[in-house]
């Protein structure tokens, strides 16, 4: 369980990082932002509370 919720959390960060690479002079999409910590919340609340 614990490689699987790092696992979720690295593709947050992942995705946070993909969204501003993609659009790096700019400021990055606020729904891709929210999207990757989303996902990082996730993996953190099953690593917290499992």
């Amino acid at each position: 369980m614990y490689y699987i919720v790092k696992f979720i959390q690295a593709a947050g960060l992942s995705i946070i990082l993909i969204g501003f690479l993609q659009k790096f002079p700019a400021l990055m999409s606020p729904k891709v932002f929210l999207l990757g910590v989303g996902i990082f919340m996730l993996g953190w609340l099953i690593n917290r509370y499992s």
